[in-house]
């Protein structure tokens, strides 16, 4: 198992926000300096490392351009200064139980974002390497013994409810070596079990609950190739120390700014259930409800009620029987009268109109309102007693009439509700972000005026 990896993204295009930083005092485009494609309160992005996260994100959108990039890296400092400021550290990186810790999750979207920028220049310095390849920065492996997995791991873990380790077990971890490692002619570096546990997510840790030598061996492998990358992209052969700043600092506010617009609802996951959506979910008024309502019927039309009719038979043989003949463009009303068992045959298996909400037939009428009208259904098997010949039915709906969830409903309510929430939400991000962007001293060459210019076009 490998850690997915993938170059940043920015979420600002995905939202549809617009990329144009609104006209203010605290935007000039007056820096002569073409070392330097912006400053934000005074903090700098050059134009070296602007040209790489060009690059990096042509590989997703080809039509992006050069301003949307820097607009997005803007946004992402700008944002994630404010959330530090004002939410827990806690609610900005996801760090769990569950998935990877922060910085692990940091260092590999740095390696991402270094293969996707620099493969060649990467591929070409590995050649150089003893043996050509990776392996040649390797001075051992070893695996644990049993003693050594003895001193972290229990010997029968069985089925736990929590992957983790105690104090103890973290000192004997971290003197577990699994590898021995010479970048050039630097002092050797080595990686420990401990480190290659810290490095996993749940999945990763269980498979190292259970003493897999195999795994962990492969881990550190990736430990190492994720440092020679880090290590040389810090070089001056690679983006120099500077850039490399500049790369985790923009990784580590695309993260934040990620995480806080999770907490407020505006990104989050569809598994999660924000505190801060909920919050503002339960503070919509009925009037607010009603509003919504009013402007978005469609959202909450119904089936207020279906006609329907049905053949009930005793066995499948005669159910496929009687389907074969309405395929056939047999008559349903008359095929009910010929073979149906129900009390309601002699009317051609009538039931009637059926309204919304109704159990008069029982599971019969929830089949009826997802049946399509006009169309016979499939044979059905009808739910009956332990030893009892259950029988089947056959439903045909010969007419549908919409209608409209009642506003004053509790469908209505939470539907509506969660939509006013989210609303909200999105209101409070947008607001946030174009109060930053305009309380901010942001510096640009001239060529980013406007930044939604597409280059090449005037």
């Amino acid at each position: 198992m490998t850690i997915p990896t993938m170059p940043i993204r920015f979420l600002l295009l995905a939202l549809g926000l617009s990329l144009a930083l609104p006209a203010a005092a605290g935007v000039r485009h007056d820096l002569a300096n073409p070392a330097l494609a912006a400053t934000v309160n005074g903090e700098p992005l050059s134009s070296a490392f602007v040209d790489l996260m060009h690059g990096i994100a042509l590989r997703g959108d080809p039509g992006l351009t050069r301003a949307a990039v820097v607009q997005a890296l803007i946004d992402d400092r700008l944002i994630a200064a404010h959330a530090r400021a004002t939410d827990p550290h806690e609610h900005l990186i996801e760090d769990n139980k569950v998935a990877f810790s922060p910085a692990m999750q940091i260092e590999q979207a740095m390696v991402a974002n270094l293969q996707a920028g620099f493969r060649d220049r990467l591929e070409a310095r590995l050649k150089r390497e003893k043996g050509g390849a990776l392996e040649g920065v390797i001075l051992a492996e070893m695996a644990p013994t049993p003693a050594q997995w003895n001193s972290v791991f229990s010997k029968d873990p069985g089925l736990l409810l929590e992957y983790s380790l105690d104090e103890k077990a973290r000192l004997a971890a971290g003197k577990i070596v699994l590898m021995r490692y010479r970048f050039g002619k630097e002092a050797p570096g080595q990686v420990t079990l401990l480190e290659v546990y810290d490095a996993q997510n749940i999945q990763g840790r269980n498979q190292l609950h259970g003493r897999s030598a195999a795994f962990a061996a492969e881990q550190a492998r990736l430990l190492l190739k994720n440092r020679y990358i880090l290590h040389w992209a810090q070089s001056a052969e690679g983006m120099g120390a500077d850039d490399f700043t500049l790369l985790r600092r923009a990784i580590e506010d695309r993260l934040v700014h990620g995480g806080w617009m999770a907490h407020l609802g505006v990104a989050a996951d569809i598994h999660d259930d924000p505190q801060h959506l909920k919050e503002l979910q339960a503070s919509v008024t009925q009037d607010e409800i009603r509003a919504y309502y009013e402007t978005h019927r469609d959202d909450f039309r119904r089936i207020e009620k279906v006609k329907a009719r049905r053949i009930r038979v005793a066995d499948e043989a005669r159910a496929r029987e009687v389907e074969a003949a309405l395929k056939q463009g047999g008559n349903f009303e008359a095929l009910a009268k010929q073979f149906s068992i129900a009390p309601d045959a002699a009317t051609g298996g009538d039931l009637g109109w059926i309204k919304h909400g109704e159990k008069a037939h029982g599971w019969l009428d929830s089949m009826a309102f997802l049946q399509q009208p006009g169309q016979p259904s499939r044979p059905a098997r009808l739910p009956g007693a332990e030893g009892e010949e259950p029988g089947w039915e056959i439903l045909l709906v010969e007419e549908r009439v919409m209608g409209w969830q009642p506003v004053d409903s509790e469908s209505v309510r939470y539907l509506a509700s969660q939509a006013i929430a989210k609303q909200k939400a999105m209101d409070e991000y947008r607001g946030t972000l174009e109060r930053v962007r305009r309380e901010a001293d942001i510096r640009l060459q001239p060529e980013l005026a406007p930044l939604a210019r597409p280059q090449g076009k005037k």
